[in-house]
Formats: C-alpha cells, sequence, structure tokens
C-alpha cells in the first residue's frame, strides 16, 4: 500500500517508517554543486507529534508504476511547518551536513592542516572523522578523485564551511586534455539502497554520446528556451582584451580582475570563453519519462527546432509530484564563473 488514495504513485518514509497519508511536493535538484532539496505538504496534522527535525527521509517516485529500489531523495529533515490541515516539510540531502548552520565547521592552520591532500582525500578525512564515526551516513565508496590534480594546500581558518570550501576548490580547476572543450567539475550525490553517496563529477564533453533521446513522440511534453549570446570578449590589466571570433552578433564580455601576470590573466580569460561558448541556448524541457536522469548525463533532443536541435548537458531539474508527476529538466543553463578573478 503506497499511499491512501491510489493515484498517487510515490511512497514516502521518515525515519524508516512509512507515511501512508496523501502527500505532494517538489523536489529540486539545483546544479553547480548545491544541495538538492524537497518541499513536500502531508494531509496528516497528527505527524506534527511526531519527533520530526533531522529525521532521515526517503522519497521513492515508483515512475515505472513499480516500487522503486532506490529512493529519488534521500535527506534529513530541516524545517516543518504545521497548520490546520496540513504539514508542510522541508528537507536537504546529506551534503547539508557538510554546511550551514546546522552543519559542521572545520580549522585549519599551519599546525594542523590538510595541505598536500586531494579534495577526494580532504572530503573522505572530514567525513571519516566528523560524522561517519559511529554509522555510516554519508557514503564514500563512490567518491573518485579528479582527473586534474585539485589540492587543499593552503587552507586556513577557523570555522571553515566544508562544502562552500570544495566547491570553490573543484570550480578552480578544468579538465584540459581538449584546450578548446575544457570540462568542469562538480560536487554531486548519487543514492545507494541504504546511503547517499557524495561523487565528483566532471562534464561529459558534447561530443560524447549522449545517455538518452527525447522527442516529441517519446518523452517531450514541452519545450521553451531563450537565446544567449556566449562570452566572446574579456579585458584584463588596464584596458587589454582577449576576444574570441569576430563577434558578428555583437559583444559579451567580463573583467579579470586582481591578475598582475599578464599571462595568466590572459589565460584564465581563454579558459573561460571556451567553456561558456559550450552552449548558445538555456532549455527547458518538460519530459514524461526517464525522471531518474542524473546531472551533468548528455541528453539528444531529436526536434525540428534547429536552435535546439542536438546534444545538451542536463545542468538542473525539478520533478513535481502528487496525484500527477511532472519532470523538468534545465539543459545548458551557463556555468558559474571559472574562478573568483573573473568579475561578472
Amino acid at each position: 500500500m503506497s499511499q491512501e488514495n491510489s493515484l498517487f504513485q510515490h511512497r514516502l518514509f521518515i525515519d524508516n517508517q512509512e507515511v501512508l497519508s496523501e502527500s505532494s511536493g517538489t523536489i529540486s535538484f539545483n546544479g553547480n554543486g548545491q544541495v538538492n532539496n524537497l518541499g513536500i505538504t502531508i494531509n496528516d496534522i497528527d505527524i506534527q507529534y511526531s519527533s520530526l527535525f533531522n529525521q532521515k527521509i526517503e522519497l521513492f517516485l515508483n515512475e515505472s508504476g513499480t516500487d522503486d529500489s532506490i529512493p529519488i531523495f534521500r535527506g534529513f529533515i530541516r524545517r516543518y511547518i504545521p497548520s490546520e490541515n496540513n504539514v508542510k516539510l522541508s528537507a536537504l540531502d546529506v551534503r547539508s551536513i557538510l554546511s550551514g548552520r546546522d552543519g559542521i565547521k572545520i580549522n585549519s592552520s599551519d599546525v594542523k592542516n590538510y595541505d598536500g591532500k586531494t579534495v577526494a582525500q580532504f572530503i573522505y578525512e572530514v567525513v571519516t572523522d566528523n560524522i561517519n564515526y559511529d554509522e555510516t551516513i554519508i557514503g564514500l565508496d563512490m567518491l573518485t578523485d579528479t582527473d586534474v590534480p585539485i589540492t587543499m594546500t593552503g587552507l586556513r581558518g577557523n570555522n571553515i564551511d566544508v562544502l562552500s570550501t570544495i566547491n570553490s576548490k573543484l570550480k578552480s580547476k578544468l579538465d584540459k586534455s581538449d584546450y578548446s572543450n575544457p570540462l568542469a567539475y562538480f560536487l554531486d550525490v548519487k543514492e545507494g539502497l541504504t546511503n547517499s553517496n557524495i561523487v565528483i563529477v566532471k562534464d561529459k564533453a558534447l561530443t560524447d554520446t549522449p545517455s538518452y533521446t527525447f522527442s516529441y513522440e517519446d518523452g517531450i511534453q514541452k519545450i521553451t528556451y531563450k537565446k544567449v549570446l556566449p562570452l566572446n570578449t574579456v579585458y584584463y590589466n588596464d584596458g587589454r582584451s582577449i576576444q574570441y571570433t569576430n563577434r558578428p552578433t555583437g559583444q559579451s564580455a567580463t573583467t579579470i580582475g586582481n591578475v598582475d601576470d599578464i599571462g595568466e590573466a590572459r589565460k584564465l580569460a581563454l579558459e573561460q570563453i571556451l567553456l561558456e561558448q559550450q552552449q548558445n541556448a538555456e532549455i527547458t524541457v518538460d519530459i514524461t519519462k526517464c525522471y531518474d536522469i542524473g546531472l551533468g548525463s548528455l541528453v539528444f533532443l531529436d526536434v525540428p527546432d534547429d536552435d535546439v536541435h542536438g546534444i545538451h548537458r542536463v545542468q538542473g531539474k525539478k520533478i513535481t509530484f502528487g496525484k500527477a508527476m511532472k519532470c523538468q529538466l534545465l539543459l545548458n543553463k551557463k556555468p558559474i564563473v571559472l574562478s573568483n578573478y573573473i568579475q561578472q
């Protein structure tokens, strides 16, 4: 029995106990290393009398009509608001343990620090020492290092926010094995049978084979898109500039500051331009299948419109569930800046 109302496909568990009352809500997979969040309304006011705060919550979407073995979302309840007829819950994925007011903080000094450790080694040590000491809360079995070495050398301070530090480090390097098509890294969560696993993901090259194909006959309900002019000009060092192509459609510019070395500034400028030249449209697609598609995946849109036909990266996802389900993909959203030296 999944719900009191048989129209519902999803199943909800709080602290390993199934919630049978009617529920509906939204899951947002925000991308760029940001924490995924679940907002859900439960039509049972009595649930407020349970111990809810910081309890584990799992949502099984059961998109195919059969029970899933792995939840679409697993996290912890961070807020709840009771009302006369229902209770609204807000939950965040396991990365929330590494960030924010309720997350762990670390110190790093000249005496005790993480110098020489890679980002993956840093994550493993912090999670093992501060979170997983009694039980496995954050899975580390899927954690692997970046192809490009990224170290924590130089990290200093007190009460350091772990998640923002990891995200900042990952954004500081690109895989430039194909220099004309640099690939970025981001932190993500992969759900397992019993735990949420933290992983470092590298963007897939747009020349790779897409994992999914969507068309109006198979999977696409609606497409909206906005054409964007990719970055093609960067100014640096007192008026110097680097331009990419002859800019036939106009100029899209930014500025680099705080880099004294002209060669380094020029290199950073070109890397940012090449990163942003990989997309020229922000696309939103409402789909009717493959709701479990992961961030960073490649999809092929087999549609007549030349502006959106082709291969795109999944940058974000939003799922709405209740008496009906809907999934919306965000493709090719303009990436965040390459480093702190890029100024919008």
